[in-house]
């Protein structure tokens, strides 16, 4: 198996998983195919770049973060294979100084006391809890289990590492009375998301259903999400990821048909706020303000 199609197959696995470790996978797919094009001499650098970038990238439809690689890297055509892999490098860091941004202005909404829900796992809102408790703020944390694959699992261990001992993880199910009686006094919901569209924002499958308990109690709900994330195309729910049956019931009965998307799509509403480099923005906003910042997110991906 060639490096590439290895890259391919780690992030439709789940292997890789999380929108920065995506992108940066494309990053490195991006230097991988120039060590090839060492050796085909008669390739075209932007043309077989290009291609190789655009496999990795859409393996997954909701990973805009890495789909937007693509389209800063090869806004205009290069004079040579090594200015592609500069420019992989400028957008690397565009995510890094966005995120670090994105985590101070999340951590400023947490207080001495606090109940917070979150679901899925997001290094950036678990870096922004992070940043919170080394601020000196004592605060408590819910975990869903996040099924089919427990990615809440990796949120509790990394606030646990971090030393953050106000840790409690409860079963998926859970997330939805606990907002609606709220006898713990949640103050807000924190989590990602992998795409933010015009009209609504994409995350894990359970979002949803968070959001609209939230509403009815009036707890606020903060996704963490670079404008970077931003995708351009109209949203439709064909964008909506499926997994393999396998992921829910591994030795399930002959014949059984399941369902199980993996990402809801959460409309705006003004119970949602969206936290980004830019500090706060309301649903209405998004576009407008990620186009300012980076305007190639407009430009059209072609071979």
């Amino acid at each position: 198996m060639n490096p590439i199609t290895r890259l391919e197959e780690d992030i439709k696995n789940l292997k890789i998983q999380g929108a920065t470790n995506i992108a940066f996978a494309v990053l490195d797919g991006l230097t991988l195919s120039e060590n090839t094009l060492k050796h085909q001499i008669n390739l075209d650098p932007h043309i077989y770049l290009l291609e190789q970038s655009i496999r990795l990238a859409f393996v997954r439809p909701t990973e805009p973060l890495a789909q937007n690689a693509v389209r800063f890297i090869f806004q205009k055509k290069q004079t040579s294979a090594q200015d592609y892999l500069k420019l992989g490098s400028q957008y690397k860091k565009m995510i890094s100084e966005a995120k670090n941004k994105m985590g101070k202005f999340g951590a400023d909404l947490i207080t001495d006391g606090g109940v917070y829900l979150t679901h899925c796992h997001s290094t950036t809102v678990t870096n922004m809890f992070i940043t919170a408790a080394k601020q000196g703020k004592k605060f408590q944390i819910l975990v869903t289990e996040t099924r089919p694959l427990y990615q809440g699992r990796i949120t509790a261990q990394e606030l646990l590492e971090a030393g953050i001992d106000h840790v409690t993880m409860i079963i998926d199910d859970v997330a939805t009375s606990l907002l609606l009686k709220n006898i713990m006094n949640i103050k807000a919901v924190f989590i990602g998301a992998d795409l933010l569209s015009q009209e609504g924002f994409v995350n894990k499958v359970g979002s949803l259903g968070i959001a609209f308990a939230a509403r009815e109690n009036q707890i606020p709900v903060y996704s963490m999400s670079i404008l970077l994330k931003y995708d351009p195309r109209p949203y439709t729910d064909d964008l909506l990821e499926r997994r393999e049956s396998m992921e829910i019931w591994p030795d399930a009965p002959k014949d059984l048909k399941f369902h199980s998307p993996a990402f809801d799509y959460i409309p705006y509403d003004n119970n949602i706020s969206i936290i980004s480099e830019t500090g706060l923005l309301k649903g209405a906003q998004i576009k407008n303000k990620a186009l300012e910042l980076y305007p190639f997110l407009a430009s059209k991906i072609t071979i």
